[in-house]
């Protein structure tokens, strides 16, 4: 008879109970809802491929080689989490280098909790490195791309389609006027919204309050809209056309269909509308702090980036009169 040496588990160190207790805890510190899904949906994933290989649910007996095996399974396989359907998309191709980052964070978050809990004396990651990954040039939306898509609202307002024109116009200019993310866009309600200043009050990361303005163009788009928005009660500001509130995923969706209806080949999201934001009112006021503080960033790294971003075009465009061949007329 074989006896199994392995210590008796106390209460609590199953994996899928520590998960639970992490996004519990992540959820009572008051995290965003795009925190406390970032955790989720990476650590649940990281359960079902714990599930899948088999492992114990005993946290204190997982290697780092595994940890290694789950972060090599995401950066190489190219059908994950064998999903079928329309949630597959994201998970057909080869994860980038970032996807791969963001699993190393969620989990290295989820084992310092465990350790700070007591449930663990020994961190498997702390000889495993991921590398940041490297900042990406910021590309922001064209004039004529801004224009094309307002031009699909027009059209769809001119066709009956008045509540989805007026709705994603407004969308597009609140978007592109203020800054903000996504979450906090699909977070603004009515009562948010103070139609004499132009004020819109924003609730971002870590649930932090402020206020950000847009000018009358925006303010008429969204007073349009008002006019043809649902009257049922609701507070959210961004209703479908079922008159319920509209998903992060949802504002995303739409966004890419306006892009391909508006004939946009380059790699675009909603994302794209607050580095638009950013290096155009940059351009008007080159004071950074108000730029940080409309952003709601803690810091000035991402600032500095949008900077470089400015620096780098006024070199391009200097370059089209300082050209070395162009001037030497070489034939």
């Amino acid at each position: 008879m074989v006896t199994d040496l392995r210590p008796e588990s106390p209460p609590g160190t199953s994996l899928k109970s520590l998960v639970n207790g992490f996004v519990l805890t992540k959820q009572t510190e008051g995290k965003s809802p795009r925190t406390i899904e970032f955790y989720s949906e990476n650590l649940k994933r990281f359960l079902w491929y714990a599930q899948k290989q088999g492992w114990t649910d005993d946290i204190r007996m997982l290697t780092a080689w595994q940890i290694k095996e789950f972060l090599g399974y995401v950066g190489s396989e190219t059908h994950r989490w064998e999903l079928h359907g329309n949630s597959s998309e994201s998970s057909l191709g080869k994860a980038s280098h970032t996807t791969v980052h963001h699993y190393f964070v969620a989990i290295s978050c989820l084992f310092n909790w465990v350790i700070k809990e007591g449930f663990l004396k020994d961190n498997p990651l702390t000889h495993i490195k991921v590398a940041k990954p490297k900042p990406k040039v910021i590309i922001p939306y064209s004039q004529e791309e801004i224009k094309n898509m307002l031009a699909v609202c027009d059209y769809d307002f001119q066709h009956n389609a008045k509540f989805l024109a007026c709705r994603n116009q407004a969308m597009i200019l609140t978007l592109l006027d203020s800054g903000v993310r996504l979450s906090e866009l699909v977070g603004i309600t009515l009562n948010d919204i103070d139609t004499e200043k132009g004020w819109l009050k924003i609730r971002g990361k870590g649930s932090k309050e402020r206020i950000v303005r847009v000018g009358k163009t925006t303010q008429k788009a969204i007073w349009r809209y008002c006019v043809y928005r649902p009257k049922n009660g609701r507070q959210e500001l961004w209703l479908s056309e079922e008159g319920k509130p509209l998903a992060a995923s949802g504002v995303q969706s739409l966004i890419q269909r306006l892009m391909e209806r508006a004939g946009i080949t380059s790699d675009g999201s909603t994302h794209r509308f607050r580095h638009t934001f950013a290096l155009n009112f940059l351009r008007a006021d080159k004071n950074v702090f108000n730029l940080q503080y409309l952003l709601g960033h803690s810091d000035l790294d991402m600032v500095r980036r949008y900077t470089s971003t400015l620096g780098m075009e006024d070199a391009l465009k200097a370059h089209e009169k300082a050209s070395p061949v162009d001037l030497m007329c070489l034939k």
